[in-house]
Order: structure tokens, then C-alpha cells, then sequence
């Protein structure tokens, strides 16, 4: 059933490298390498674990690191406030010392879910800074156009699902089959929207 959601990432790949020329100037440009990059994690996360029954943990510790940086980095690209910034920044730094700590006191073999959760929660707040600077741009009128505000939405709407549903795993032991059906439906509107994006942005539109 998760195979879907391997689906949705080869499918979304795809759409972001043939509308590549719409934004291959922009600062999302690099969004593509990221797409096929995910892609080729799972691939490899489900050989392991679903063929040669290694644990794969170690794959997804890297991926949920290597993930943020790069949300990290984009942020920082694109919001223009020096205050915003200097929190990109920081948030990165405070991210890398979780990882660090988890990577010091917690098994390698075993999903670090303490840096997903910083990293998440700080990807919120980036998600909220770029808002109000497109809600206080100029172009705010066209943000349907923009790749950028796709991305924010799909970030936002993605994380505000997963931190609860890794409080709802630790609390309450939710598993199996009520598992899978939110974690696909997380990713539908996560590729979704990034999907959306794709298609609808305009190439005038992302400049920033």
C-alpha cells in the first residue's frame, strides 16, 4: 500500500523535470534534484527492508537530515527580511545539534524521531515567514502562479499532519492499516500541491 506513495514520487519527479523551464532561473530550480533524490531514497529504503530485510532506519536518519538542510537552505534563498534570515540560521544550527545529540545517544539502526520533530516544527515557521512575505509582496494577487507558495503549502499542510501523527504513534500505538491510510494521504497533498505547482506556475512569476 506505501508503494503508492513511491508512485506519487516518481510521478511528481517527472512533472517537475518536464515543466523545468518554467523554473529552472528560479530559486526552486533545485527542487528537482531534490524530487529525484527522494525517489531514490525509498527505492533503496524498500529494497532493504522489504527484500533483503535489512533495517533501513540508518536511510531515513540521513534522508529526514539531509531534507531539512535543504528546506533550510531554500528558505534562506528566498525570504528577504535579515530577520528571517538570521532565524533560518539559527534554526538550522539548533536542528544540527539535535541530529548531533541523536546521533550520539540514540542507536543509528533506530529512526530518530526527535530530529524530525525539530526539524518539522521549524519548517512551520519558515512556512508562515514566506506567507507573509508573499501576502505583503506585490504580488500577492498571482500567488496561485507562483511555484514557491505551492511548495510553502504543501511543506505546511504535510508537517502540520506528521508531528501529530508521531505523537498519536507514541501515545496511543496507532499501527497497521489506520497507519498507512494517513500517511497517504499526507503525501497526496503534499505531491499534490507540489504537482499543482508545477503545472499552474508561471515562469514571470518566480522570481523570487
Amino acid at each position: 500500500m506505501l508503494y503508492i506513495v513511491n508512485f506519487l514520487e516518481l510521478f511528481t519527479a517527472v512533472v517537475a523535470l518536464l515543466t523545468f523551464w518554467k523554473y529552472r532561473s528560479s530559486n526552486e530550480r533545485y527542487f528537482l534534484i531534490f524530487l529525484w533524490y527522494t525517489f531514490l531514497v525509498e527505492v533503496i529504503g524498500a529494497l532493504m527492508g522489504d527484500v533483503f530485510y535489512i533495517d533501513n532506519s540508518s536511510v531515513y536518519n540521513t534522508f529526514t537530515i539531509t531534507s531539512m538542510l535543504f528546506y533550510f537552505y531554500w528558505y534562506h534563498s528566498i525570504l528577504k527580511k535579515a530577520v528571517f534570515k538570521r532565524v533560518t540560521i539559527a534554526f538550522t544550527i539548533i536542528f544540527l545539534l539535535v541530529a548531533a545529540l541523536n546521533f550520539v545517544f540514540e542507536n543509528w539502526n533506530t529512526y530518530h524521531k526527535y530530529s524530525f520533530f525539530c526539524g518539522a516544527f521549524f519548517i512551520l515557521i519558515l512556512t508562515i515567514f514566506h506567507f507573509q512575505q508573499l501576502l505583503n509582496s506585490n504580488e500577492v494577487l498571482i500567488v496561485k502562479y507562483k511555484l514557491s507558495f505551492w511548495i510553502s503549502t504543501a511543506l505546511l499542510l504535510f508537517y502540520m499532519g506528521m508531528i501529530p501523527l508521531f505523537f498519536l504513534i507514541e501515545y496511543t500505538g496507532i499501527r497497521g492499516l489506520s497507519y498507512r491510510i494517513i500517511l497517504i494521504s499526507l503525501n497526496l497533498m503534499l505531491y499534490g500541491c507540489y504537482n499543482i505547482g508545477f503545472l499552474w506556475t508561471k515562469k514571470e512569476y518566480n522570481r523570487f
